[in-house]
């Protein structure tokens, strides 16, 4: 089923730190597969009609003209294995239990003009009766942090951190004073995909910021 996206991608230079991460656990493990469209989400819209696509792109780009969203900048604290959530609308995470991907994480407190400007634009796009009728009134991002999935292991088994692994981690663990894991984003992409890690994405439009 086509999703529509509204992320922001990498560009090539700030995906070389990923990639050489990504090449670190490759070679620990081969069942690991490396994401190529490495991207952070603003909002996920879920499968939509096509003719619910141009309201919210429409809405987006009014958004944008008007100035209130510049430049993301986005803080990454840690590379860390994705949290597994319980099922049913809690979302409750699962301790010391994984879901086999590997993500980038920042939280609330080191990327407050990202949270600013996207929960700003979902009030935006809920103030629009007709958006606000496609998306319906609790719309909203589902998860209080920015990430980044910089891939998955595809191995049948339960995944499991071994000794190897829990060392390339616990150096990426506080990324916090690391310069080279602050980007600016200056550019955001609508996009439909049959896949979460947008591979073949279909480009809706860009938005320059």
């Amino acid at each position: 089923i086509e999703k529509l996206s509204l992320v922001a991608f990498l560009n090539k230079d700030q995906r070389k730190i990923f990639v050489n991460i990504c090449r670190r656990l490759k070679r620990n493990d081969s069942d690991f597969y490396q994401n190529n469209n490495l991207h952070v989400t603003l909002f996920g819209f879920g499968p939509l009609a096509k003719k619910d696509h141009e309201p919210i792109r429409k809405k987006i780009q009014q958004f944008v003209n008007q100035k209130r969203i510049k430049k993301l900048n986005i803080k990454f604290e840690s590379v860390r294995p994705g949290t597994m959530y319980s099922e049913g609308k809690t979302l409750r995470p699962l301790q010391k239990i994984s879901n086999g991907t590997v993500i980038a994480s920042g939280g609330v407190s080191q990327n407050k003009e990202f949270f600013n400007s996207s929960n700003n634009l979902g009030l935006f796009l809920l103030n629009d009766k007709k958006t606000k009728s496609i998306l319906g009134a609790n719309f909203r991002r589902k998860f209080p942090s920015v990430w980044l999935t910089l891939g998955y292991y595809m191995s049948k088994s339960n995944f499991r951190i071994d000794n190897n692994l829990e060392k390339i981690f616990g150096q990426y663990s506080d990324l916090t004073g690391n310069d080279l894991f602050n980007f600016s984003m200056t550019e955001i992409s609508l996009v439909v995909s049959n896949y979460k890690n947008l591979r073949y994405p279909k480009l809706i439009q860009k938005f320059s910021l």
